[in-house]
């Protein structure tokens, strides 16, 4: 009998603690990454279940600690399948050439309650010089 409590405990004990992180996240989220492209960075993940999620924030900063939101994508609501998710950075040009971003996503719940996802990812984009200079120019005239 000893045995099964044994067992039985730790068991109990995770469960909980996965249910109570799908519950207070609104959704589990994995396989979160970035892919650079030429003047973009194209940002992929995939929730496992989804509880009352309105959807995601994507926040882009160019440090670890200082990100700024640059879109959101919605979410399914509710759902216990597989779902997978993409978002396209096309706005890296308006920095320096060389520079790495950092991308993390904010899960949002029906009530407005946002819950970082602590994956984060860096990406260091190739930008073409002719369209940094264009968003340069444009970015005097505004």
């Amino acid at each position: 009998m000893k045995n099964k409590k044994s067992i039985f405990l730790p068991l109990l004990l995770a469960l909980l603690l996965i249910s109570s992180l799908v519950i207070y996240a609104g959704a589990v989220v994995v396989e979160f990454r970035g892919t650079p492209g030429n003047n973009k960075v194209t940002l992929r993940w995939a929730t496992l279940s989804e509880i009352d999620c309105k959807g995601f924030e994507i926040e882009r900063g160019l440090s670890t600690t200082d990100f700024q939101k640059i879109g959101f994508k919605k979410g399914s609501g509710n759902s216990s399948t597989r779902i997978d998710y993409s978002f396209e950075d096309t706005n890296v040009f308006k920095s320096t050439i060389t520079r790495t971003f950092y991308y993390r996503i904010q899960i949002v719940d029906t009530n407005d309650q946002k819950t970082v996802h602590s994956e984060m990812v860096a990406v260091s984009p190739s930008i073409s010089g002719m369209k940094y200079t264009w968003g340069s120019i444009k970015a005097l005239f505004r």
